[in-house]
């Protein structure tokens, strides 16, 4: 029903984080466009089919969310959220109510590619708060061709690690959904991910990416 789908990385300066991603991986993500009504803008790296990464950042001079205003004071790149994709949010939801979690009304979303094609969405979250890092949910619009499909490619996902202090729920919702291939550990609340772009190895975190450089 459900499968990982992107992660979303911030930091200040969507020119900064492209530089840097280059800088670790060799690989340079391809501008994917402005948020509507966000202030905010992306570029994207494929991580293989139906995944990618999305560095996110405030456009310059935009006003800003109370929460994506703390990307201004962000200086590398790091892990802000991650996501899942289902197929179909009714029945999704209706899982997850059967497992008991509750759901946030669903909210549908579009954005223009600086070639002009459209993407569109609907995305939905959890409303359980005793979840650190729960995942949001979206369900890609049946036109819409999967960012993976169009980015730059060389990287995949090669591990995704959830530190939780009470991991059961997650697993649990990972499990309604029957999401595989993300490891949740009980711990501080994290998320850390490790990337493979040719003989080089990343590691991004929710706290920042390791600095240190690329490992071969």
């Amino acid at each position: 029903m459900a499968h990982f789908d992107h992660l979303v990385v911030g930091i200040r300066s969507l020119s900064e984080g492209v530089a840097e991603f280059e800088r670790l991986t060799g690989v340079v993500p391809v501008i994917g466009g402005q948020h509507p009504g966000r202030g905010t803008e992306n570029a994207l790296v494929s991580l293989g089919p139906g995944a990618y990464l999305e560095i996110i950042a405030p456009q310059p001079g935009s006003a800003l969310s109370a929460a994506d205003e703390t990307m201004r004071g962000v200086d590398h790149l790091r892990i802000l959220t991650w996501a899942v994709a289902v197929s179909d949010v009714d029945a999704s939801v209706t899982a997850l109510r059967a497992a008991g979690f509750a759901a946030l009304p669903p909210v549908s979303g579009s954005r223009l590619t600086p070639a002009g094609e459209r993407l569109g969405w609907t995305v939905f979250r959890l409303n359980d708060k005793r979840i650190a890092h729960a995942p949001f949910f979206i369900c890609w619009d049946e036109t819409t061709r999967h960012p993976s499909e169009t980015s730059p490619g060389g990287c995949t996902l090669e591990q995704l690690l959830i530190g939780e202090p009470a991991p059961d729920r997650l697993n649990a919702v990972l499990r309604a959904l029957d999401v595989s291939g993300i490891s949740v550990i009980a711990g501080d609340a994290r998320i850390e991910t490790q990337i493979g772009c040719a003989a080089r190895r990343v590691v991004l975190s929710s706290g920042e990416v390791d600095t240190s450089g690329s490992r071969q």
